[in-house]
């Protein structure tokens, strides 16, 4: 099987937002290619209101990986690094998510790709943006570019170069 490209989402509002992702980006590594990682962006909290601004990105993972194995492996990632995740939408250490794998879906009780919220937060898709501007969502065949653009709600502040933010 050839390597297939997913994008991960990464995001974290708790603790040391540069070594959080350090951390994660070091553990992601071991586990496939990072090909490419995008900007950095501080947001305002989704949905739990009551929390510190969040920072994300996305990356570019090359991976053999089919996507529930990638799932345990982001997982056992999550909690090496203690994301601490105690409300839906609340702080957290670290929060790695899979938005794409390649152009294809994937549909069970516990995963679904691509990721079905990702559409609606800008936080995942500028940095979308940032490595593959013409990529379409497999599922609507709508660019990222035009997604963003169909928003209503935007969280994003604040853009930060990924080479000043380490």
């Amino acid at each position: 099987m050839y390597p297939t490209n997913y994008y991960i989402a990464l995001g974290t509002n708790v603790g040391n937002y540069k070594n959080n992702f350090s951390a994660a980006i070091n553990e992601l590594d071991k586990i496939g290619k990072i090909s490419k990682i995008a900007n950095i962006y501080k947001s305002k909290p989704y949905g739990y209101l009551n929390q510190n601004y969040f920072y994300n990105s996305v990356l570019e993972l090359k991976s053999k990986m089919m996507p529930i194995q990638l799932m345990k492996s982001i997982h056992l990632i999550e909690k090496k690094l203690k994301k601490n995740k105690r409300i839906v939408n609340g702080p957290r250490k670290i929060d790695l998510d899979i938005i794409f794998w390649g152009k294809k879906k994937f549909r069970n009780q516990n995963l679904y790709i691509p990721h079905p919220r990702a559409k609606e937060r800008d936080f995942v898709l500028l940095p979308l943006i940032d490595l593959n501007p013409f990529f379409r969502d497999p599922e609507t065949k709508l660019s990222i570019k035009d997604l963003l653009s169909s928003l209503k709600d935007h969280y994003v502040i604040k853009k930060l170069s990924y080479s000043n933010f380490f």
